[in-house]
């Protein structure tokens, strides 16, 4: 209905075999869809189809979401929100609370969690203070990234800038 507000956790993968199935499509591929169907919750007001939500997964880092928790692995973002090769902060540094500062040393990607029920602009990272959940949440995100398509490039180097073109060469 116009107007309303819908709080479950949804993926934008969650609109391709939602539209197969309204277009009276076939869900059943090759490859089956990474998304589920959603219609009930857009409007029935069902609950989210999903336990959790894969946000992202690379050999080397990964983000997911369960509830109202949030864990990113590896994260590249900064402070001040800009991005960048997020290197881990030396074993001797003492975590702020805050997102970039959660210390890893050579044992592993900087390791965020969130709250997003009570933070939703992820300012402060309780994995210190939240082992378990950090651990839970890991065991599911390493299902999903055994599960996951090995990637068939390199990552990008830290200075690759996006041509505005694909396939050209930006002047």
């Amino acid at each position: 209905k116009p107007g309303s507000t819908i709080n479950e956790p949804m993926h934008m993968v969650d609109w391709f075999p939602t539209l197969l199935k309204l277009a009276g499509a076939r869900t059943e591929q090759k490859h089956a869809p990474d998304g589920r169907d959603i219609w009930p919750v857009l409007t029935a007001g069902a609950k989210s189809p999903h336990d959790a939500i894969l946000l992202n997964t690379t050999p080397s880092n990964g983000a997911i979401r369960m509830g109202d928790w949030k864990l990113v692995l590896g994260g590249n973002r900064s402070d001040d929100g800009t991005e960048n090769g997020a290197k881990a902060a030396p074993k001797n540094a003492k975590a702020k609370g805050k997102k970039g500062k959660q210390p890893a040393g050579d044992d592993g990607p900087r390791i965020e969690l969130f709250n997003l029920a009570e933070d939703l602009s992820e300012q402060t990272n309780l994995a210190d203070k939240q082992p378990e959940k950090v651990a839970e949440l890991r065991a599911r995100l390493e299902v999903f990234a055994r599960e996951a398509v090995p990637p068939k490039t390199a990552p990008k180097a830290a200075n690759f800038k996006v041509p505005k073109i694909w396939g050209e060469k930006d002047e």
